[in-house]
């Protein structure tokens, strides 16, 4: 049995969870291996300082993550790891790729393999797929969605879902449904570039809103309410995209407040991975007669998988309902049953789970490697924002790393129309495909980082 006591950070969060962080912390950095039996529910609350209902539920929470195993009459043992079929990767091509966003491979392809084997059992349900859907799709698909959503804090019923294909389909069919040409859509001014290109497909003008460390600045969408009369506020709150900043809930009630002033209407986007314990409360649990959700299973099961959804209510989503119908009808109820089996039957928890470890190992490696570096992330999150050294521009460092065989995303790449973007890069923590490849490259990063480029490699 080990002596092991972790050190509980200052945090708002429940003490059972920081507990049950710093287990996977310390199983994570090796300090706990597998196999070790942790201190007694008492002891450890004597430790700590805490009542032993904390640690128990501190256990509970690691048991339901997959870190530890409770065996009765013995005690709580780290977990041993169990390898399958996923856990063996192709290697990585001849560059560290630090740019793509997307989630990494784990047992995706374990779940789709049952799934579809299922779904070819089924001769019922085989026979409604093949036949035309209407655009809102299969009722009882929607209800499976509805109720997963209300179990996070997301409350909707069945009559308020639409899928889509993919969170980017969600944003065009958005504006398609609630904007005109020459409507004005605000944006945060480093924004997720499919919102630009989006707008100028649908000859909307685009306008990004300065930023602080908790998102839009408040004053600054007053402003431009009163400048440009906009339709739209589009916002990535939960993990802004690039920053990775968190929108606190006291932000989101002021900027709720001017956009109830001037009648904006709210394009909440959530598709970036977070477990749901990280997340804020959402724009449209806040004001849902006013918002449009948009999120997708792309991030956080599989890029292939082109699955989004909509959650909004009364006009917004009869608007929306309509925008579906003329861009493709209808979504493939093969493809939505796939995911709602696994919404159902608990496999995507189980991805959660996994991939809550997995983002944790790999913060872990971004801690190690960029130590005395800043950078601004989200625990759990896929991606790291980097300011980088005064010698460097960002577009610059870009394109020495690339030369050297690192691919990266500068600021600029994010930057809505001419707003000023900073010397920041964007760092993807969940590209490589195994953790050596992710300390490698981010040890190339360093590298770079370090070095001063010859003025003959500068851009003039």
């Amino acid at each position: 049995m080990t002596m092991w006591k972790p050190e509980l950070k200052t945090s708002s969060q429940a003490k059972y969870k920081q507990v049950a962080d710093a287990i996977d912390e310390a199983v994570v950095s090796g300090e706990l291996k597998a196999g070790e039996k942790l201190p007694p529910q008492r002891r450890l609350a004597d430790a700590l300082g805490v009542t032993i209902g904390t640690v128990t539920r501190a256990y509970a929470e690691s048991e339901c993550r997959g870190t530890v195993v409770a065996r009765v009459g013995s005690g709580t043992y780290v977990k041993q790891a169990e390898p399958g079929p996923y856990a063996v990767l192709a290697p990585d091509d001849s560059r560290y790729d630090l740019r793509s966003s997307k989630a990494p491979v784990g047992p995706q392809g374990e779940f789709m393999a049952q799934a579809l084997m299922d779904i070819a059992a089924d001769r019922r349900l085989l026979a409604v797929c093949l036949d035309y859907q209407p655009e809102t799709g299969l009722r009882q698909q929607r209800e499976q969605l509805a109720a997963w959503l209300n179990g996070r804090n997301l409350a909707c019923n069945a009559d308020e879902v639409l899928f889509t294909y993919g969170g980017q389909h969600g944003i065009s069919l958005s504006l398609q449904a609630v904007c005109r040409s020459g409507d004005t859509v605000l944006c945060e001014g480093l924004s997720f570039p499919g919102i630009a290109l989006a707008c100028q497909e649908q000859q909307l003008k685009c306008h990004g809103l300065a930023m602080d460390e908790q998102g839009v600045i408040p004053q600054a969408l007053m402003s431009a309410c009163q400048q440009y009369n906009p339709r739209v506020l589009y916002l990535t709150s939960q993990v802004q995209n690039p920053s990775c900043v968190q929108m606190p809930l006291s932000r989101k009630l002021e900027l709720l407040a001017i956009c109830r002033q001037y009648q904006v209407l709210i394009l909440d986007d959530d598709v970036q991975f977070l477990p749901e314990s990280e997340k804020v409360s959402s724009f449209y649990l806040l004001a849902p007669e006013q918002t449009i959700y948009i999120s997708s299973f792309s991030k956080s099961f599989s890029g292939g998988l082109r699955l989004g959804y909509l959650v909004a209510r009364g006009k917004l989503r009869e608007s929306l309902r309509k925008s579906l119908r003329a861009s493709c009808w209808t979504i493939p109820p093969v493809m939505v049953e796939l995911v709602c089996r696994w919404l159902v039957s608990g496999k995507l928890a189980e991805q959660e789970v996994w991939l809550t470890r997995e983002m944790l190992a790999r913060h872990r490696i971004l801690q190690q490697e960029l130590a005395g570096y800043s950078y601004t992330t989200l625990p759990y999150a896929f991606n790291a924002w980097l300011s980088l050294p005064e010698h460097w521009r960002a577009v610059d460092f870009v394109r020495y790393a690339q030369e050297k065989g690192l691919l990266l995303r500068a600021a600029e790449s994010y930057a809505v129309g001419r707003f000023p973007a900073p010397q920041n890069i964007r760092i993807s923590l969940c590209a490589p495909r195994s953790h050596e490849s992710l300390r490698q490259a981010l040890g190339l990063l360093k590298q770079c980082l370090e070095e001063t480029p010859a003025s003959d490699e500068l851009v003039m």
